[in-house]
């Protein structure tokens, strides 16, 4: 009997026991669950929060987008653009967006004037009632802000679409942007979603936007299950931790959210199977078997619990690791006025406790404000002002100041982030140094601000340097055709013909002077420019330059000098540029000179370290400049209204030219003037003296060797241009020459390689031909098998005649290079000095 009352009294006492494990695990079962479900919440809330952000980087590249289109709309519609104008210009910027943001994404227009002016027309645009729609309304309200709309359906495409607008200044015209939100998102990288989470974006009315899930369901579906979720986070049903809904294939889920600050809600949903890892159930089994149960179950939850807490640790430090990018961070009670530091900046850190009076945290942080900031600073940032803005629910608010650390300000952010819904009564203050992004950030508004600058001062200078160059160019374009024809109607006056003949081939040179210019100037904006240094004899060189400005003077009764105190006349440098830079002030010094003026160029040697420093002074006593466009004499395309005796050319960039070359070969250029007075430019170059050894100076000119006959010598023309063929055979008949014609490089090629051996004496060798270019015919007759082959000379005669191009037909096994328009004493002497040789 006793036995049977202590079995009794056991088996109570073990079901008690196993009540109250069962009891015990049931409760901690829910202990968990809860944990688990809250630590999800803030995850999700968090995920939400970090989805939204990227969705308002979007948002805030379309408003960039649209500001930057507003800004150049304006100037074009205030500089007196059509609408064709403006549409083209519109559907050239629509076509560079699309090249940053994928095809189908968007769809730029404007209303100016009251007309629709698009980048991509439409049937109807014409009487499309634009002033009633939402986006219209809507920018006129903001009053130059970016709006966007919520989701509406495109009566062109029939798709979803959102306008974002914004009005211009000081009229009712608008910009906008139709934005296809599911086009943007298909071309944007993928989101990192949790296991089976699903997204979705919608607008402010619960339209949905975008989603990312796993069912292959139609738009109207979706758009019914984002309705329901929509509603239970505005009605609040969804908004406890452990509140749940069933998605389409009837798994319960979480919704986690974030509004965005224009009004659209970013949803999160993730399985609460895959938070709490699946359903568990205990079977029912005997006694023995359900205290094993029990065990083996509370043994899984503490594995489960382990595995969960190594999960929670790992939240925590991307908490922590997010953290790292803030150097303070406090809890501030807004209504108690108490702060809790969770972490504090080390120069502040002896002077604030852990907690204390939030006043008391403003005044000493205030103390490392930059003063100029330190009253805006202490009212934006008072408990009264955050008061005022937990009152207006603004969640996030904040800005960028400079602060002092140490003996340097630096740029740092600062934020008041408020959260009714986790904490009614605090706001989180944090502080993030962005010294570097801010400086970033305003270099680059300061380059943007700069290049606007110049591009407008640009265009309006080419404005004017096309007008003037319309006037140039026909200037001597009308005296070579109207002399033609003079030519024409006179030829049996052979003296009127010679003065005609005469001012056409002046003319000629004048325009191509203009044409050398402009090219000259291209190459350097295009940055394709090089220095060819090597020795040469700088006394030799300025004086085979300035002789031709002596035969100038003589002939237009100007006192010409040159003055030239030289220690070391062989330099190391680029005499072809130098060449440029003198033969470009002494022409605007006689050009700007009159009958009886003085024109002097002077030459310094001056030593400097191991480099010596020359110094070019061209000095004249002429018409002058103004001080006013002294300040621009550098700019490209600039010249300066004048007044004289004699009409005066130019294109305005010689000076640009010069300014360029002397940068290039790392020189300084000053220039002093007074208008009636006359002008005074000087020149420095860096150039390093050669000693001991004397440049192989270049073959003489005309007059420097004897005459050679050519009479009998024969030549190989290559030229695809019929009329420059005939010139060229012409001219060389006269000088006594048997000219071989090709139409291409081929045909020269050919030619040659059909003439008996050694009976081509030279070969004139167009570069710009049909069938085969020059440099290639040169490199095919220098590979042909034949004794004459790789001697006989190869005269290159191109338009193409910068230095570059030079070292081009070198390569390819050329002898010598002609300018087009081929100056025709030059080719005889070339010709003459080749085949002598």
């Amino acid at each position: 009997m006793n036995s049977g009352k202590r079995g009794s009294i056991n088996t109570v006492l073990s079901i008690l026991l196993m009540v109250a494990c069962v009891s015990m695990l049931i409760f901690g079962v829910i202990l968990v669950r809860a944990k688990l479900l809250q630590n999800t919440q803030d995850l999700g809330m968090s995920l939400a929060e970090s989805y939204a952000a990227e969705e308002e980087l979007h948002v805030a590249t379309f408003s960039n987008f649209l500001e930057l289109g507003t800004q150049y709309v304006e100037e074009l519609s205030g500089s007196g653009a059509g609408a064709a104008e403006l549409q083209a210009w519109l559907h050239s910027y629509f076509a560079k967006i699309t090249a940053i943001v994928g095809e189908n994404v968007m769809d730029p227009y404007a209303v100016v004037d009251g007309n629709i002016v698009a980048a991509n027309p439409w049937e109807g645009n014409d009487g499309y009632d634009y002033q009633g729609t939402d986006w219209y309304r809507q920018a006129l309200e903001a009053d130059g802000e970016v709006i966007f709309t919520d989701a509406y359906i495109d009566v062109i495409t029939g798709s979803p679409v959102i306008t974002a607008a914004r009005k211009f200044e000081g009229s009712d015209d608008v910009l906008a942007m139709d934005i296809f939100p599911r086009n943007f998102h298909e071309r944007a990288e993928s989101k990192s979603l949790p296991e089976d989470g699903s997204l979705y974006l919608c607008d402010s009315k619960g339209t949905l936007l975008y989603s990312s899930t796993k069912w292959d369901a139609s738009d109207e579906e979706l758009q019914y299950f984002t309705d329901e979720l929509f509603k239970g986070i505005q009605d609040g049903s969804l908004l406890a931790y452990d509140a749940s809904f069933r998605d389409p294939d009837g798994v319960q889920r979480g919704a986690y959210y974030y509004e965005m600050s224009n009004g659209w809600t970013v949803i999160l949903t993730i399985p609460f199977q895959t938070v709490l890892m699946g359903e568990r159930n205990l079977p029912v089994m005997t006694m023995v078997g359900i205290s094993a149960l029990v065990i083996v179950a509370m043994l899984v939850m503490v594995i489960r619990d382990l595995v969960n807490s190594r999960r929670i640790r790992q939240a925590d430090t991307t908490i922590h690791i997010l953290s790292d990018s803030f150097y303070a961070i406090y809890r501030v009670n807004y209504k108690t006025g108490v702060y809790e530091a969770i972490k504090t900046s080390p120069d502040v850190a002896d002077a604030l406790s852990k907690t204390g009076d939030y006043q008391r945290l403003l005044s000493t942080v205030g103390t490392l404000v930059d003063p100029e900031t330190f009253q805006e600073f202490s009212l934006a940032f008072s408990l009264e002002s955050i008061r005022q803005r937990v009152a207006a629910k603004i969640p996030d608010y904040g800005g960028d100041y400079q602060r002092r650390f140490g003996d340097v300000y630096k740029w740092v952010n600062i934020r008041t982030l408020y959260d009714g819904s986790r904490a009614p009564d605090e706001v989180i203050l944090c502080f993030r140094e962005v010294d570097l992004e801010k400086r970033l950030q305003l270099q680059h508004m300061n380059i943007l601000q700069e290049a606007l600058e110049t591009a407008k001062k640009s265009t309006k200078a080419k404005n004017v340097f096309f007008s003037n160059m319309s006037h140039d160019m026909r200037t001597p374009l009308n005296a070579i055709i109207g002399l033609s024809e003079l030519a024409q109607r006179d030829r049996d006056d052979r003296e009127k013909v010679d003065g005609y003949m005469r001012k056409i081939a002046f003319s000629g040179k004048q325009m191509l002077s203009l044409v050398n210019d402009i090219l000259e100037l291209s190459r350097l904006e295009s940055g394709r420019h090089t220095l060819d240094c090597r020795p040469f004899n700088l006394r030799q060189c300025v004086e085979d330059l300035t002789a031709v400005f002596q035969d100038m003077a003589r002939k237009d009764d100007r006192d010409f000098s040159v003055k030239m105190e030289l220690t070391d006349a062989v330099v190391e440098g680029d005499p072809y540029k130098l060449g440029q830079i003198l033969n470009n002030l002494l022409s605007n010094a006689f050009k700007y000179s009159e009958s009886g003026d003085r024109v002097e160029l002077t030459v310094k040697q001056f030593d400097f370290q191991q480099h010596s420093k020359y110094q070019f002074t061209v000095e004249d006593t002429g018409i002058g400049m103004s001080e006013q466009f002294l300040e621009h004499i550098f700019d490209p395309y600039a010249r300066e209204t004048r007044f004289a005796s004699q009409s005066i050319t130019g294109t305005g960039l010689g000076m640009p030219i010069v300014k360029s070359l002397v940068q290039q070969m790392s020189g300084e250029i000053a220039v002093e003037s007074a208008l009636g007075e006359g002008s005074r430019f000087t020149v420095t170059l860096p150039m390093e003296v050669v000693r001991g050894a004397e440049p192989e100076e270049a073959r003489p000119e005309a007059g420097a060797e004897a005459p050679v006959d050519l009479t009998g010598k024969r030549v190989l023309l290559a030229e695809d241009n019929e009329l420059n063929r005939e010139i060229a055979v012409e001219i060389l008949a006269m000088n006594g020459m048997e000219v071989v014609q090709a139409g291409n490089g081929a045909e020269a090629v050919e030619a040659f390689q059909k003439s008996p051996l050694y009976s081509i004496h030279a070969i004139l060798m167009d570069m710009q031909m049909p069938v085969m270019d020059g440099c290639t015919a040169a490199r095919a007759i220098r590979a042909l098998d034949r004794p004459d082959a790789a001697g006989v000379p190869i005269i290159a005669a191109t338009a193409n005649a910068f230095a570059e191009d030079i070292a081009k037909t070198t390569e390819a096994g050329m002898n010598g290079h002609i300018s087009k328009p081929i100056d025709f004493a030059v080719l005889n002497r070339t010709l003459a000095r080749l085949i002598k040789g």
